[in-house]
């Protein structure tokens, strides 16, 4: 399946820019249309080109080819395609019912503008546009790596900053013009830069890192929507690690995740070589490139700072699992995170240290207690196991039990050979028939029940009904 979709990823894209340039070649907009962007920065690494963003060389521009292509292909319908937003000088549009190159293009979303500046007010993310030239236009891109253009009459890759070319050979993130005035006019672009750094391996240049400093609280500015998923797009990369790194090193992390920036230099007990900030770097690492999993070793010991004590002469974190996850659950919350992603992460957080006894090997735990873990975590018992898997590897070398997990998930698919039921045998109408009356003791009594089970999956109801007149 993977290999299926590399082979096609991109083929849409291509048919649908080779399609473009003919419809150009013929048309009132001849050597006035460009992609823009990312896709031309693919295009010049050796990628598929992902989204389509064109800029059109004339007054109001992106608009007018829009409707022209539309009409001319016939399916333009006013309102709907092209959406048109005249502020910015800006069209959507889809080409319903396009197959060319054996590809249908239906479901492309292209976006066309004019060319324009752009001039920020003050406190205001949202700026005034004017019609501008081709080079204006260049120059309000966040990098250099983003301001090539293809010329869709002829082919040409236009590199009007004389940079983008070698940046993207040398792999350098850095802006068109003064950082310290694009970071300004759209602090969100220092979130970028770091995310295009660890997101293709390139180098983030001195002077970039030392205007982020500079402009770091601004970004205090942005929504947390938008700051969220910026961060959601690093954790996922290869390189998570280095992302923290730079957001800490620009200052960023302690406006982002002022919580998480403060672990640095809290010092770890004999089971650990480093402080908290790089084992918590160390786990986010190991885990596989999924959100929540990120997410949950980036925060799993977010709570040791508040529970670090020294007990005869060692350093411990009493119940730092559970201030963890109440704290991560605020961090989320914060960042606009949904209920799902914060439950499944405070979920790991909190219960990331429960087998921590279990063995070497996980041979010590029982299979009741196996079950037990596996009914009270249900569906996040994945990312938990990951993420203690990943945290035990990254103790000190006399500490790590690098195969207790691998024993755990052995000996879990082991016990589903025998399913647990997801009823008890009993239900609250048979404490009622054996004379109990509703109440709090009828929870205390099915959790006998419910123990039992985990012990026995095969626990028959005339079992269950001997276990509840023990407590008569």
């Amino acid at each position: 399946m993977r290999l299926k979709t590399a082979l096609n990823e991109g083929r849409k894209e291509n048919a649908a820019l080779d399609y473009l340039s003919k419809m150009v070649r013929k048309s009132p907009f001849k050597g006035n249309v460009y992609v823009a962007g990312g896709a031309v920065r693919d295009m010049v690494r050796g990628a598929n080109p992902k989204d389509i963003d064109l800029v059109v060389a004339m007054p109001e521009g992106g608009i007018k080819f829009a409707e022209w292509l539309t009409k001319k292909i016939g399916v333009y319908k006013r309102g709907s395609n092209p959406v048109v937003y005249p502020k910015f000088g800006t069209a959507k549009f889809m080409m319903k019912g396009v197959t060319h190159n054996g590809q249908d293009l239906s479901g492309l979303d292209i976006e066309a503008v004019m060319t324009r500046k752009e001039q920020y007010r003050a406190g205001d993310r949202k700026p005034d546009v004017s019609p501008g030239t081709l080079k204006q236009d260049v120059d309000r891109r966040d990098f250099t790596v983003n301001s090539l253009l293809k010329d869709l009459t002829t082919g040409e890759i236009k590199d009007l900053t004389g940079q983008g070319k070698a940046d993207i050979k040398k792999g350098v993130v850095r802006t068109p013009l003064d950082p310290d005035v694009i970071f300004s006019e759209d602090p969100l672009r220092m979130l970028r830069a770091i995310r295009f750094t660890v997101k293709y391996g390139w180098d983030l240049p001195l002077f970039m890192i030392k205007s982020i400093k500079k402009s770091a609280r601004k970004i205090n500015n942005i929504s947390n929507e938008r700051v969220r998923d910026e961060l959601d797009k690093m954790l996922v990369t290869k390189r998570p690690k280095q992302a923290m790194r730079l957001l800490k090193i620009t200052g960023l992390l302690q406006h982002v995740m002022p919580e998480v920036d403060a672990l640095a230099g809290v010092k770890q007990g004999k089971y650990h070589t480093k402080d908290v900030w790089n084992h918590s770097l160390d786990v986010l690492e190991k885990v596989p490139p999924v959100l929540t999993k990120r997410l949950g070793a980036l925060l799993h010991d977010v709570g040791k700072k508040a529970t670090q004590q020294i007990v005869d002469d060692d350093v411990h974190f009493y119940t730092h699992e559970k201030v963890g996850a109440k704290l991560a659950g605020a961090i989320l919350k914060r960042l606009k995170y949904p209920g799902n992603i914060i439950k499944r992460v405070t979920t790991s957080i909190e219960h990331h240290m429960r087998l921590k006894r279990s063995g070497d090997e996980g041979e010590v735990i029982s299979d009741k207690a196996l079950r037990k873990v596996k009914r009270t975590i249900g569906d996040h018992l994945e990312d938990l196991l990951d993420i203690m898997d990943a945290d035990n590897k990254s103790h000190s070398s006399r500490s790590t039990q690098g195969k207790q997990i691998a024993g755990i998930k052995k000996r879990l698919k082991d016990i589903e050979d025998i399913p647990v039921p997801t009823k008890l045998p009993i239900t609250g109408k048979d404490l009622i028939a054996m004379g109990f009356k509703p109440g709090p003791k009828f929870k205390k009594l099915l959790g006998k029940v419910q123990d039992a089970v985990d012990a026995n999956p095969n626990l028959t109801k005339q079992q269950a009904v001997d276990i509840i007149k023990k407590q008569m």
